[in-house]
């Protein structure tokens, strides 16, 4: 029996605890590897497109799997012929029996659910049900939020470098986003972000640290996983608590939020910073911010500078030098990672005026389709779903291309 694991993270690892003797491995599929290892434990890396006959199954790896399964489906994979490892229903069908282990199955799926939704949840009850205290109170960073935040962007023309998860663990030399390597050059360029004090540059950091009952129960359970107590330690080593700091929860002004009445408002109020502005863009050759919708429409003009969608810090003295450029007396909006919470930096340093302005546009694009959960976009990188392959835009984006001033 022939199959496919999709998937090259760590929960590989469950799959591969589980898989019967008999099934042998064809091949992986990582779109993300593909290219840069070519191979793994002997056996080919292919991107999703890479997928050839024969073989008998497809096993997701990925937690979350259900964009993953859909868009293999929509590729003409049929569906009795994929397994989603993390999905229950799938652990039940005696069909997959004869692929994996079924006691072994049970057993990992009930781990997962131990360690990784059970135990977050109990360790972060104490922040969750106690913020309002005092006690607890004087124990987490002040965050304004992101409505506020938006108002002083606005009003105040300050720029804005933000610090998620994936800023933070680079810092701490963890690699966290599948874009960007760990790098010590880009890890102690971020410290000396959060560590600054210029006046016109707002440190926006998640909205993480107490009662997260705004959010959804997934949107809650992806940050109790992350806010282990190891890591709640050296969040708290590295803010400052008599700090003001601002929401850097404003780029995801949608999907999150349990309460999605106002999502419209909050993306105005956004659209607002940049009404009548000449602006420019500074994002990942896929990202294409604001195409193919009505995000930028009320901006004066709108250039582009297009970097390379992986590592891109490796081009900083570029990307920053090609900024200098063209930014001047502009509102620079740039969406690169990391990356752009250090050029948000450097640059409100020489006096530009730049926005960090991370994932608003994918935001944007999942509240005009009205999705409740993350899915992927044709043609638009997400940074949360890091299989999906990005196809070209088959000639629909004609004006995007003449936008575009400079690619790296």
């Amino acid at each position: 029996m022939d199959a496919y694991v999709f998937g090259l993270g760590e929960k590989r690892r469950c799959v591969a605890r589980c898989l019967l003797e008999e099934v042998f491995i064809c091949g992986y599929i990582d779109n993300y590897k593909a290219d840069s290892m070519g191979l793994f434990d002997g056996k080919p890396i292919v991107r999703q497109g890479g997928i050839r006959e024969p073989y008998d199954y497809i096993i997701i790896t990925l937690l979350e799997y259900e964009d993953v399964r859909n868009s293999l489906v929509e590729q003409g994979v049929r569906r009795e012929k994929i397994v989603s490892f993390f999905d229950a229903k799938d652990a039940s069908n005696e069909q997959y029996w004869g692929v994996l282990d079924a006691y072994k199955w049970r057993v990992e799926l009930m781990w997962i659910y131990h360690t990784e939704v059970a135990v977050p949840t109990i360790d972060n009850l104490n922040y969750e049900l106690y913020a309002d205290s005092e006690h607890v109170r004087k124990g987490l960073p002040k965050i304004m939020d992101a409505e506020d935040t938006v108002r002083i962007l606005a009003r105040g023309k300050k720029s804005l470098a933000r610090f998620g998860d994936g800023e933070f663990e680079l810092m701490f030399g963890r690699s966290r986003p599948k874009f960007q390597s760990t790098d010590c050059r880009l890890a102690e360029r971020l410290r000396e972000a959060l560590h600054s004090h210029e006046e016109n540059l707002l440190i926006a950091i998640a909205d993480n640290y107490g009662s997260l009952a705004k959010y959804t129960d997934e949107a809650a359970r992806g940050i109790r996983m992350y806010m282990t107590k190891e890591v709640r330690e050296d969040h708290m080593k590295a803010l400052d608590l008599d700090r003001q700091y601002y929401d850097a929860y404003l780029s995801r002004a949608y999907i999150m939020y349990r309460d999605k009445t106002d999502a419209k408002g909050r993306f105005d109020r956004i659209r607002e910073i940049w009404g009548g502005q000449n602006v420019l863009v500074i994002e990942g050759r896929h990202t294409r911010f604001g195409v193919g919708n009505d995000l930028l429409e009320n901006a004066e003009s709108v250039e582009r500078i297009l970097v390379p969608d992986k590592n891109a810090f490796e081009k900083y003295g570029q990307i920053i030098e090609a900024a200098r450029r063209y930014g001047k007396g502009k509102l620079i909006l740039s969406i690169l990672g990391p990356t752009a919470t250090v050029l948000a930096y450097d640059l409100a340093r020489e006096d530009y005026w730049i926005i960090d302005i991370g994932q608003l546009d994918t935001e944007y694009e999942w509240f005009l389709r009205g999705v409740e959960r993350r899915c992927s976009l044709k043609y638009k990188n997400v940074s949360e779903i890091a299989y999906h392959e990005v196809i070209g835009d088959d000639g629909k984006f004609g004006s995007y291309y003449n936008e575009i001033v400079e690619e790296i």
